[in-house]
């Protein structure tokens, strides 16, 4: 069966591929960067490591509706960061890599930097008053699923103001401190999203290429850049002008990994050689290769692609 560029393999390799359709976001937990601990009497029974954990929550909750973007379900995401990529040594795969098996196009990870009381006492006419100053900061970055730049960076923040005296003492619950996250997260989200929109704008300007890729023993795994895409015989993969690394796979084969610089669409042939071959089959897949040979490893084959 053939590949073709309906598939959603064209989003794992860029998110200009798909110009007209939403952004797909995986949004995951806050990390607790706090280094001070609120007063207690102003929610202090909230931790900030818990309360770090809520953002990823919010932050969903507020992207949800936008139709700019599609939310990549957590727990798909959760069974993609438990599964080895290599069920022999049982290495787990990266947050970007679980990610990529998704085909997502963002990552999206905050932080929760600040979460501190700020406290004025004033005394006047034997008259005692404390004001206290909440405050919260957050940090939201965008990353690319493909090579895990930064594609975004973003803050909010919030505070409440108290005034605490002899005859009137307030003690916040949980829920003033959520809204307050709240506030913090909604704060950062218009600036992310400039900047995403303005990353869109210029991977649509990119100029991709057409790749129709077999090899000498079909069917086999074809990895770009490190991500999968799918198995040969391959047809009409969508990726962006310049340098790739291209790595085919197939059990009882040798791996072959090359870099290849890719300028107009192209036609590649893959020649592979059994792990174990006798001198005679050795003889005719260096035969076919047709090109300069690497030491093991015979070249590819690169034609341009008829129009």
């Amino acid at each position: 069966m053939r590949i073709r560029t309906g598939l959603a393999m064209v989003a794992m390799l860029a998110v200009s591929a798909r110009a007209n359709e939403p952004l797909r976001i995986v949004v995951l937990d806050f990390d607790d960067q706090t280094s001070m601990r609120s007063d207690p009497a102003l929610g202090g029974e909230v931790q900030s490591n818990v309360l770090a954990r809520k953002g990823g929550f919010l932050l969903g909750q507020k992207l949800l509706d936008d139709p700019e973007y599609v939310l990549i379900d957590r727990r798909d995401f959760m069974a993609q960061m438990e599964r080895p990529v290599d069920a022999l040594k049982g290495i787990q795969p990266s947050f970007l890599r679980a990610a990529q098996a998704l085909n997502a196009d963002l990552v999206l990870r905050g932080t929760l930097q600040s979460f501190s009381v700020g406290k004025q006492e004033v005394r006047q006419g034997g008259h005692a008053a404390d004001f206290a100053q909440l405050s919260l900061r957050v940090g939201i970055e965008a990353l690319d699923t493909q090579d895990g730049t930064v594609v975004a960076l973003a803050t909010g923040s919030s505070k409440m103001s108290l005034r605490q005296t002899e005859a009137l003492k307030t003690t916040l619950g949980e829920e003033d401190i959520t809204q307050l996250m709240e506030k913090a997260v909604t704060e950062a989200i218009p600036d992310l999203k400039v900047r995403l929109t303005k990353r869109a704008a210029a991977d649509r300007a990119r100029e991709t290429v057409r790749l129709n890729i077999t090899t000498s023993s079909d069917p086999a795994l074809v990895e770009v850049d490190g991500l999968l895409v799918g198995a040969t015989p391959l047809e009409g993969l969508t990726v962006y002008k310049g340098d790739h690394v291209l790595t085919i796979g197939k059990a009882g084969y040798r791996d072959v990994s090359k870099r290849i610089l890719l300028n107009q669409d192209s036609r590649i042939d893959v020649p592979l050689i059994r792990t174990e071959l006798t001198a005679d089959e050795m003889k005719e897949v260096l035969e076919k290769a047709r090109l300069h040979i690497f030491v093991g490893e015979p070249g590819l084959t690169i034609l341009p692609l008829a129009p």
